[in-house]
């Protein structure tokens, strides 16, 4: 389908550059794709995960991985652990207290976007997130 209006895609890229650009979305996304991303992962996999499927997942290459990993291992927020039946593989599984700040963060998330809520509506939202995630499906994964 081609666009009647030249300037909308110009439009669309700005809105979504002023969008991403803001403080509290770079926080967001950086906090997605960091610590606390893995956490959140972890907490929804029982029986750990590797360096690279995490990596996988969230989109984060090896070498900022294992700092990711290697910094949660430190504030005792995950475990290491070498996989007996193959030493090569080291899985992270998510520790009480890495539980606790997962869900202590997911609530600041949570808290984040109440207002947003507020203004949009529950509907609205629900149609945001429908449109995003045809956005989404738009775009072929990095990864």
């Amino acid at each position: 389908m081609a666009v009647k209006d030249d300037k909308l895609p110009e439009e669309l890229y700005g809105v979504l550059a002023d969008l991403l650009n803001r403080k509290n979305n770079i926080e967001v996304i950086n906090s997605i794709r960091g610590e606390y991303g893995v956490l959140n992962c972890l907490s929804e996999m029982p029986q750990g995960a590797s360096a690279g499927e995490l990596g996988k997942k969230l989109h984060v290459v090896p070498g900022r991985m294992a700092d990711i990993l290697k910094s949660l291992e430190q504030k005792n927020l995950i475990i290491r652990t070498r996989i007996e039946s193959d030493r090569r593989v080291v899985k992270a599984q998510i520790t009480e207290k890495g539980r606790q700040v997962s869900k202590e963060k997911r609530e600041d998330i949570r808290k984040e976007y109440e207002g947003l809520f507020r203004i949009l509506g529950e509907n609205d939202v629900k149609e945001l997130i429908r449109l995003l995630k045809i956005v989404l499906s738009y775009y072929p994964d990095k990864y």
